[in-house]
């Protein structure tokens, strides 16, 4: 089987665009998932899962401000239990990190707390508002508070959608609130938060509908509504994401609605997000492979949107830049160029383009699950 160089670095292809060539920032040498990303002014961190222990574990390494490694891989949990899908978020001096834990007997219990950025252990909390499994948590950070939401199933099994606030030093603002009805298939959740701290939530569920559509969740001041965004058509709507900028706003998904897998993308004033956006939704991809795990950021007036196509046979990451109004600025382009399969990448701001980071996964023989698939972590910039 093919297997992933333990160093990528510079030996990686370049970028398609212009920018710093990708660079390995894990050293897992083993399995290295599920990438999440945090900005502050004078560098980044890049936080993910990793199976190096022979255990799931999170772990965090900080970046200078031109994008190479400012420190060691920070090992943030030590726990018997399997450690997943960490959420990163930046606090002054600090971040915040959410992710959820899978016990031997198969239960799940998400949790949150805050490090100094050099690695040091301030707080950290379960996230649950019963006793029921609790998985799937994001953060966000907005001034000195901490805003947390998960996926919650209660004593029938029922899972719904949960948030709250808790200040930087772990006090909770107010109990959990709930947000929405979720379902097994719900898996991702993600959220912005507005100039004025009111929290944007957006996932898909099954929730009174054929299959799973988006929905937007949002709470102010203790209290949380719900609006569905698109339409109950029996075609799958999946892992939304949600972008804003002051009185602006983007969505980015993917769909099943023209018999493949594409990427959309809607923008609108947030008054006109809360509403169904099929009227707003225009179709980003057009290939014949699928093209999922869309992200997107905003700088100034310019929005950054990346995802995965797998249409020359296995999955590579491509980046198109748009106006406020969603007018293409460039033709999309590929970002990777890899034998391995580019995944799922994270974006953010930086400079006056976006810093990008994703997976590098080489498959066993069996697929992703094969003890012998090996991934790594990558970063780069786009200008």
């Amino acid at each position: 089987m093919k297997r992933l160089p333990h160093k990528l670095g510079c030996c990686a292809a370049l970028a398609a665009l212009a920018g710093c060539s990708p660079r390995q920032v894990s050293d897992s040498g083993l399995g290295a998932y599920e990438v999440s990303l945090a900005r502050w002014n004078d560098g980044l961190a890049v936080a993910w899962y990793d199976m190096r222990d022979g255990n799931a574990e999170i772990y965090v390494r900080p970046l200078d401000a031109a994008g190479r490694a400012a420190g060691p891989e920070l090992r943030l949990t030590t726990t018997p239990a399997q450690s997943y899908e960490a959420d990163i978020a930046p606090l002054d001096g600090a971040f915040a990190v959410a992710w959820y834990e899978k016990a031997d007997d198969g239960s799940l219990r998400a949790q949150a707390g805050v490090w100094l950025r050099d690695g040091t252990p301030r707080w950290q909390i379960p996230l649950a508002a019963g006793s029921g499994n609790s998985r799937n948590p994001i953060v966000r950070a907005f001034g000195d508070a901490v805003f947390c939401a998960w996926i919650e199933a209660d004593s029938d099994g029922r899972e719904f959608v949960w948030g709250g606030w808790w200040a930087r030093d772990g006090e909770p603002r107010g109990g959990p609130v709930l947000l929405g009805p979720a379902g097994e298939t719900t898996w991702n959740l993600n959220a912005a938060i507005t100039s004025w701290g009111e929290a944007w939530l957006v996932f898909d569920a099954e929730a009174g509908t054929e299959v799973e559509e988006i929905f937007l969740a949002t709470l102010a001041d203790g209290r949380a509504t719900l609006s569905q965004l698109s339409a109950d058509d029996g075609v799958r709507s999946k892992y939304p994401d949600l972008a804003l900028a002051d009185a602006r706003g983007a969505i980015t998904w993917f769909d099943e609605r023209d018999g493949n897998q594409e990427v959309y993308l809607a923008t609108a004033p947030l008054a006109e997000l809360r509403l169904p956006i099929e009227a707003l939704a225009q179709r980003v991809t057009d290939t014949p492979g699928s093209s999922v795990g869309a992200y997107l950021a905003w700088n100034g007036d310019r929005i950054g949107l990346a995802w995965s196509d797998n249409s020359g046979g296995n999955y590579e990451i491509h980046f198109q830049p748009f106006d406020a109004a969603g007018a293409p600025l460039a033709p999309a382009a590929k970002v990777s160029d890899t034998a391995a399969d580019s995944m799922i990448p994270a974006i953010k701001p930086w400079g006056e383009g976006f810093a990008l980071a994703w997976d590098e996964v080489v498959q066993g023989a069996h697929g992703m699950h094969d003890p012998n698939t090996r991934a790594e972590v990558v970063f780069t910039t786009i200008p």
